[in-house]
């Protein structure tokens, strides 16, 4: 570890908050430029389908190709954290296979192809959101971890991914949507450069006296079971919003794809304070609260959305209102609660796991439901799946046990 500063990283190992603020902003920027990647194909669907010739069926298939992969990153690339200690080496990995993936999107020339490249991708990048919540936690307090994984959040999941629109649709409205694709590998190469000059590999201890085995203790947990499903509901809920609406943007409110492009921005801006205020929150109000809080704005945003008719400061105001819920508490549901609920040696496998199956069923499969549903009934039941799904992941929190460092540090004090 020669490469990272010995005034950021003192030789005794406890990382100091100079540290601890680069790491959340390297790993960030590298996260959001994963979800940049993700999203890039929804961003692009409306050039990417006539072209092809694709129905929305198949528009969900490439969506479902590349969660199903990453569902397998997910978990394969934390457990392996888990039992050999390589976080670091394994993120640097990642980071450059999924650029290269990227790339090779834009060289695309059917579906059978686009679906190849979009499942190389989501064998690289699944594991990386997981895996640097793990190394960040592995060097927060408990009682600042809601704070820093909010920033993580917001820096991953929301400022970056709010380029997309702007950039992503902009170059493909200009140069094409190959050439989209081809610049948007490219920052991943850098960030995988920086990784390796100044992140360090976290603290691993490996016990003798550890329990065996990995997926049947987790699913003991009743923490881990209930944010199985919460997983499953909040991608299915995500990747809906994020791979239906440019198409329910444009071809339902009639909204071009430049304006469409404008009314995702103002979203993704929307979701950088939302994922930062509500992981924030959750330390102090718990993470149960401050889900169904997010979920219910969401809610409200659909629906304004669904009664729009078009009229853009509606479509404005639900769009950015829609997106509360996934980049408000996305983070909180498939990597914070299964790893504060988690014992230490399978944190970052409890994270992965709750991640691949979220993916599988929720950002897998139901993208090619919606899509079915979309062809047999039009697009504009998009609201309706979108609200259904919020609802019913609001009821199933309530079934979790909280999490929160400092609440269940007071339950255990008032006892």
């Amino acid at each position: 570890m020669a490469s990272v500063d010995s005034t950021i990283v003192p030789n005794g190992g406890q990382s100091t908050p100079r540290y601890q603020t680069l790491l959340v902003g390297l790993l960030g920027v590298n996260m959001g430029i994963v979800f940049l990647d993700r999203n890039a194909f929804g961003l692009l669907a409306p050039m990417i389908q006539p072209e092809f010739g694709l129905t929305n069926t198949q528009v969900g298939m490439v969506t479902g190709v590349l969660a199903l992969t990453w569902a397998l990153s997910s978990f394969g690339i934390n457990r392996a954290a888990d039992i050999t200690g390589k976080s670091k080496g394994l993120l640097i990995a990642a980071t450059l296979i999924f650029s290269a993936a990227s790339i090779s999107s834009g060289f695309a020339i059917g579906l059978l192809t686009l679906l190849a490249a979009r499942a190389l991708m989501g064998l690289a990048e699944g594991g990386l959101p997981p895996l640097s919540t793990h190394i960040v936690t592995s060097e927060v307090a408990p009682e600042r971890r809601g704070l820093a994984i909010g920033m993580l959040s917001t820096i991953g999941m929301n400022a970056i991914p709010m380029l997309g629109p702007i950039v992503i649709v902009g170059i493909g409205t200009l140069y094409g949507w190959r050439e989209a694709f081809w610049i948007a590998g490219v920052p991943g190469l850098i960030m995988a450069a920086l990784i390796w000059l100044f992140v360090r590999n976290p603290k691993h201890e490996i016990r003798e006296e550890r329990p065996k085995g990995a997926i049947a203790p987790l699913l003991r947990l009743r923490n881990i079971r209930f944010s199985i499903v919460l997983a499953t509901l909040n991608m299915t809920f995500f990747i809906g919003f994020l791979s239906f609406m440019p198409l329910y943007l444009v071809n339902v409110l009639g909204l071009s794809n430049e304006m469409m492009g404008v009314v995702l921005t103002a979203a993704s801006a929307a979701g950088i304070f939302f994922g930062f205020f509500f992981p924030m929150l959750s330390d102090r109000m718990g993470r149960k609260l401050a889900i169904i809080s997010a979920y219910s704005v969401s809610i409200l945003g659909v629906i304004l959305l669904a009664i729009s008719n078009g009229a853009l400061p509606l479509v404005f105001a639900g769009a950015m209102l829609t997106g509360a819920g996934g980049m408000g508490s996305g983070i909180l549901i498939m990597v914070v609660i299964p790893g504060e609920s988690a014992p230490d040696h399978l944190r970052a496998t409890a994270m992965g796991f709750n991640a691949a199956i979220g993916e599988i069923l929720g950002a897998g499969a139901m993208p090619v439901v919606i899509g079915m549903i979309a062809d047999e009934f039009g697009m504009q039941v998009l609201p309706t799946i979108l609200i259904a799904s919020a609802a019913l992941l609001c009821v199933v929190t309530l079934g979790l046990r909280e999490t929160a460092p400092k609440l269940v540090a007071g339950d255990v004090a008032t006892a």
